[in-house]
């Protein structure tokens, strides 16, 4: 199971730790893009409109001074050092498998050693443009089963083990989703959503999670509460379905399109 993640706003910056080094980084095909990135955020870091750019208030005004030396910056896992709403519920552990997309390394796991920074996918760099057209670009045919090396494929069948079909059907009549390595979860924010399912089910079920209230409707902030919750609950369950575990949650509806599987979460209490 893949569990794609956003990063947050919110960052502990390590006080001890080895310097950032490219090339520890996991997914180097992805190494010459974050250079580009990580050059010209250095560039801008150092100008007076260094704020302006980056779209960072006053509260930001010295995470911008101390990202124009990040390259001898202090690094811990990513993990550690993204500390916003979502990873405070999701109480990320060593060797956690997750993958988290952001505006400056494209994509790390959890335990790549990585510094504090300031730079959100809604920014345009100079002589890059908008990072999420940059990074759509660069994932272009990407996947997170490129590396996947198992032969084990997801089988996504109903009780009665008939497969499912490519029209939409409701959660009632897909009442179970069978959890393989080949699985999945996309829990980021829509800013954060820069590679695309194929729409094969060679390539597994991919889930996408919405997060809403009793009247059906989307929530915002506290939704990367929950995400972070079911983030915790996905990796605590290992032999268990993706709806399965959703609803220990809260109330759950699933609509689906070939090997798309829409799941909405009402969180219990809501």
């Amino acid at each position: 199971m893949h569990l794609l993640l956003p990063p947050s706003e919110g960052k502990s910056a390590p006080s001890k730790g080895p310097a950032f080094d490219l090339d520890e980084l996991s997914f180097p095909e992805f190494n010459d893009a974050r250079e580009t990135v990580l050059s010209t955020l250095i560039e801008v870091s150092n100008r007076e409109d260094a704020a302006k750019i980056l779209k960072v208030g006053a509260k930001g005004a010295q995470e911008i001074v101390a990202q124009r030396d990040i390259l001898s910056a202090p690094c811990a896992p990513a993990r550690e050092v993204y500390t916003g709403v979502l990873y405070e519920a999701a109480q990320l552990r060593k060797d956690d498998d997750v993958l988290i997309f952001s505006g400056l390394f494209g994509v790390t796991k959890g335990e790549d050693l990585i510094p504090a920074y300031r730079l959100s996918m809604n920014v345009s760099l100079p002589g890059i443009g908008p990072l999420k057209s940059f990074w759509r670009k660069q994932f272009a045919g990407w996947s997170p089963n490129s590396d996947f090396t198992g032969d084990s494929k997801i089988s996504c069948q109903t009780k009665n083990n008939n497969m499912v079909g490519d029209t939409k059907v409701q959660e009632s009549s897909v009442p179970g989703f069978v959890r393989d390595a080949d699985v999945t979860v996309d829990l980021r924010s829509e800013l954060y959503r820069v590679t695309k399912p194929a729409l094969s089910n060679d390539n597994g079920a991919w889930w996408d999670v919405r997060i809403a209230n009793s009247q059906n409707k989307t929530i915002s902030h506290m939704a990367k509460h929950y995400r972070g919750l079911l983030t915790r609950a996905l990796l605590d369950a290992p032999n268990g379905s993706v709806d399965e575990t959703a609803r220990t949650l809260g109330t759950v509806s699933i609509e689906s399109i070939g090997n798309i599987r829409h799941l909405t979460l009402v969180p219990a209490g809501l």
